[in-house]
This record gives C-alpha cells, sequence and structure tokens, in this order.
C-alpha cells in the first residue's frame, strides 16, 4: 500500500489513479499525518462489500436459528433507535 500526503494526492491525482486502477495498489492518503482516506479499486470496493453482506447475512441467519426467536415480537421504532443509541454510546 503507497501512502501519500494529501499535497502529494493533490499534485499526482492522475498518477495515483493509474496506479489504483492498472497496479491495483491501494492508496493511503495522509493529513496531518493521519490517514483521512483510502484510494481502491472498484474491484477492491466490490469484494469489501459483497464480505460486509456475507457478514450481514450471517447475522440475520443467527437470529432466524435462535430457538428463542418469535416473528411476532413488536419493537417501536423509538425503543429500536433508542438500543441502537445505546449500543453506539456502549462503544
Amino acid at each position: 500500500m503507497t501512502t501519500v500526503t494529501f499535497s502529494e494526492a493533490r499534485e499526482n491525482l492522475a498518477d495515483l489513479l493509474g496506479r489504483v486502477q492498472y497496479g491495483r495498489e491501494d492508496v493511503t492518503i495522509l493529513k496531518h499525518g493521519k490517514p483521512v482516506a483510502v484510494m481502491i479499486s472498484p474491484e477492491a470496493m466490490a469484494h469489501y462489500e459483497a464480505l460486509e453482506d456475507a457478514e450481514l447475512l450471517k447475522m440475520v441467519q443467527d437470529i432466524y436459528d435462535d430457538p428463542n426467536y418469535d416473528p411476532n415480537d413488536v419493537v417501536s421504532a423509538e425503543e429500536f433507535f433508542a438500543q441502537l443509541r445505546a449500543e453506539d454510546n456502549a462503544e
């Protein structure tokens, strides 16, 4: 993986895009020494999205496989979003 500063990325954008597109190289862009973006090929992005989809599918399947699962259980939108906020705050 190539790492460049924001200024280098701006000055060499065409070259970096070529390296991503044809060289199948990922490029990390730093701003003030910290990573702020990564350039990847569309194929790599599709791969990562497929992995995410498979993970979500497994999570749903795990719910259905739970012997305590009841498809008639109903949760209000307020309860659902409150639970999501609580989980986000716990992280």
